[in-house]
């Protein structure tokens, strides 16, 4: 296993693999709907359905309109699809890749960009249904939100990225990893506006606090603001998802530099 290196000679590795990983990137893509008769086609229409079956339930139960809570559940529901797969799918990208990862030299890192790609090109696809939906909806908000998406979508993946590094370091040595983080992510996916709206915490000074530190309820403003309200997220908001991303990126740089060569022991 090659030592690691500078940040910027790691990097430079990374480019150096580009042909492999996006082969390994179109590979996954296409695995991932084959024998299916309607394709990537679900990537959309997945979200959609489940969008509104979750919408009609939840609007009678928490007494919400149907036609402005729907775009609200699907930018959480999209959103969550890729913190969650990036703390737990993802988590798997040193062992699915075991075949390559004893044949070639490649830096480690390139396994959990390779997760991290194909849910961003998954997210992409079915961001289609959101804008088209949001369009209908809200028609005069549609110009910022495209305009806005650029550097959202680069947030989503870098703290994609990231956060698969780091989980994938810690599952290949704790192979229960997975199943303490699907109780947490459960706990954590009521803490957060997924589906609840904000004034459904405000009622309780505590709760509300907790509302407003977590990371997940950032990182749903940047879509969510510009879509649904016409208007960009905060500049703390934005200052708060750029420092969270840059120390998750700080973080899973140091454990790759610390840890990337015993990884082959652990498969």
């Amino acid at each position: 296993m090659m030592e690691t290196g500078t940040l910027k000679e790691y990097l430079s590795r990374i480019y150096q693999a580009r042909y492999f990983l996006i082969h390994l990137v179109k590979w996954d893509m296409k695995y991932k709907f084959r024998r299916s008769k309607l394709g990537i086609l679900w990537t959309i229409l997945q979200p959609l359905l489940l969008t509104l079956i979750m919408s009609a339930v939840f609007s009678f139960v928490l007494n919400q309109e149907m036609r402005t809570y729907a775009p609200y559940l699907l930018t959480g529901t999209l959103v969550w699809d890729v913190i969650h797969g990036s703390f737990i799918a993802n988590s798997t990208s040193f062992v699915a890749a075991e075949t390559y990862i004893r044949q070639y030299a490649h830096p480690m890192a390139l396994y959990p960009l390779r997760v991290a790609m194909v849910s961003l090109c998954t997210f992409l696809i079915a961001l289609i249904g959101l804008l088209v939906w949001g369009g209908v909806i809200y028609p005069q908000n549609l110009p910022l939100d495209v305009l806005s998406l650029p550097f959202t979508v680069l947030c989503y993946f870098l703290l994609s990225w990231s956060v698969s590094t780091i989980s994938s370091h810690v599952y290949v040595r704790y192979r229960d990893y997975p199943y303490v983080m699907t109780l947490l992510m459960q706990f954590m996916w009521y803490l957060s506006p997924v589906f609840f709206r904000e004034e459904m915490f405000q009622g309780d000074a505590l709760l509300f606090r907790v509302y407003l530190l977590n990371p997940i309820t950032q990182v749903l403003k940047l879509l969510r603001k510009p879509l649904l309200y016409g208007e960009l997220a905060g500049p703390l908001t934005y200052l708060y998802v750029i420092s969270m991303t840059g120390a998750l990126l700080w973080a899973a740089w140091r454990m790759s530099k610390k840890a990337e060569r015993a990884v082959i022991y652990y498969l």
